[in-house]
């Protein structure tokens, strides 16, 4: 008897503390029902809410004139990527009817070019790429541009390449990585002078072992090892060669590509974007415009 009590009481003690439970999930459930039931009723409301703001974002294809959006990637031998984007975001500023002489000055091109320009952007990209050389450390980026037309992408191009090489930090490194690949150049080939002579020294000193003349004395110089060494500093000579020849800080990895139809901005998203917020803001507004003509009525 006293466990068949004792059984009872734990029941009522989980019926009592899960009632509040069992009320919350009624009143949930009779909320969804009123909520499901204003919109059954107030149908129209509903649509028009969807309709009008549908069309309000497929509307935007009248109001904003398409343009070409494209990109290249580009390499900086000396400027970090992050201040290469901290100089376009201060040019990009400058787009516009007010600033633009001043765009035209900076990207030394025409302002009527200057005015095909809508937006630059820049994006840097993982360092750990192919192009990578002993004598600098390659800032790897990609630029976006968008242009109210295709006609002239490569002054545009031409013009941001030169806006980036003109900065004073830019061209003070530069000048500074010149001298520096010079006299290491200038220092390999005095080397390679000395070698020259050691060779000539070598190569007349060399006498057959079988005709016992001379004394030997310490262990002799390898011509191998001169001819090793020599051919080390010519090696290292071409690398600075090739460096001085690509010693400008942007180079181009892949240019800006031309673009025959327009592809800005992408007007089918904005429609599907407007779907989704115009159902949202039906299934909000809705109920509460129902409540309010209930009430009124």
């Amino acid at each position: 008897m006293e466990e068949k009590q004792l059984k009872q009481s734990e029941e009522i003690d989980l019926l009592y503390f899960l009632r509040p439970v069992s009320n919350a999930g009624r009143s949930v459930g009779r909320g969804l029902q009123n909520y499901f039931r204003i919109l059954a009723n107030n149908k129209f409301i509903f649509f028009l809410i969807v309709f009008l703001i549908t069309a309000l974002a497929f509307s935007v294809r009248f109001v904003m004139a398409p343009a070409f959006r494209t990109e290249g990637i580009f390499v900086s031998h000396t400027l970090p990527a992050k201040y290469c984007g901290m100089m376009v975001k201060n040019l990009s500023e400058l787009t516009g009817k007010a600033n633009l002489p001043i765009l035209a000055e900076q990207l030394k091109i025409a302002p009527e070019v200057a005015d095909d320009i809508t937006l630059i952007q820049l994006f840097p990209m993982a360092d750990t790429f192919a192009l990578e050389k002993r004598d600098s450390v390659l800032a790897l980026f990609r630029l976006s541009v968008i242009v109210k037309k295709m006609d002239n992408l490569e002054a545009i191009q031409g013009g941001i390449i030169t806006y980036l090489e003109n900065s004073e930090y830019a061209k003070k490194r530069k000048e500074a990585r010149i001298r520096s690949l010079e006299a290491t150049r200038d220092n390999l080939r005095v080397k390679v002078k000395s070698l020259d002579s050691l060779k000539e020294i070598v190569n007349s000193s060399i006498v057959p072992r079988s005709n016992g003349q001379g004394i030997i004395l310490g262990e002799p110089i390898n011509p191998v090892s001169i001819y090793q060494a020599e051919m080390s500093y010519y090696q290292e000579e071409m690398r600075i060669n090739e460096s001085l020849a690509t010693i400008d800080n942007i180079e181009i990895v892949q240019p800006f590509l031309r673009r025959i139809q327009p592809n800005y901005p992408r007007f089918n998203t904005y429609l599907i974007v407007g779907f989704l917020i115009s159902v949202a803001a039906a299934l909000l507004i809705t109920p509460i415009i129902g409540r309010k003509r209930r009430r009124a009525s």
